[in-house]
């Protein structure tokens, strides 16, 4: 997993008027939480929101580096941003602080690699799945996780209860869902089953009478 530095800044104003004093001033108002922790108010510059932005949808947590002298050396996950729908302005950030004796879930992106043995027979590889959610230490937390499809064939699917996890990284979901799956090429997708019946009886036919 990624590690970032961030500065943050305490804040002790509340309700929308002084959410709308914060953004005017470049800031935007954010909120720490965690378990069996009380949440601390917050405040994030322009300039980090701009890092947050750039690298929200990927393994990435962050560590606070700089501000109010309280707040460092805390490890924090973006859990939600919140935007003006009209300015497309940030509004609000929550952030998860993890503990390095706890085991925090998380979400990391999924990462195929190998050449499918159904793609050569002309089949179609349909990605379900490109996100996974896992629970580990900070410290054990993958930049992404990783997914063979080398012997994928057509017909088949790879499900999470498939997948081989780095140490110490579980599952955080149901194992029976589909991450990747192989199917036959469109020509006999587009079939119906009647269809495919009259095509495989035809087959037979022509079979029987270059063998006459």
């Amino acid at each position: 997993m990624e590690k970032e530095s961030i500065t943050l800044e305490m804040r002790t104003e509340k309700g929308k008027n002084a959410a709308r004093k914060i953004i005017k001033q470049g800031y935007a108002p954010a909120v720490i939480y965690g378990h069996n922790k009380p949440n601390v108010m917050v405040k994030v510059a322009d300039k980090e929101i701009k890092k947050i932005l750039k690298n929200h949808g990927k393994a990435v947590y962050y560590v606070v580096e700089d501000g109010d002298a309280s707040l460092k050396g805390k490890k924090l996950l973006v859990k939600e941003i919140a935007k003006n729908y009209i300015t497309d302005k940030v509004r609000h950030i929550d952030f998860y602080e993890m503990s390095d004796k706890e085991m925090t879930k998380v979400t990391v992106p999924v990462k195929l690699v190998g050449k499918a043995e159904g793609l050569v027979l002309g089949g179609i590889l349909e990605w379900e799945k490109r996100e996974i959610e896992i629970k580990a230490l900070p410290e054990d937390v993958p930049a992404f996780i990783e997914v063979d499809v080398t012997h994928l064939t057509i017909g088949h699917s790879i499900h999470l209860s498939d997948i081989k996890l780095p140490p110490n990284v579980h599952l955080a979901e149901d194992g029976k869902v589909s991450v990747v799956t192989m199917l036959a090429p469109r020509a006999e997708v587009e079939l119906t089953p009647e269809e495919k019946e009259a095509k495989l009886q035809a087959s037979l036919a022509a079979g029987e009478k270059e063998t006459e």
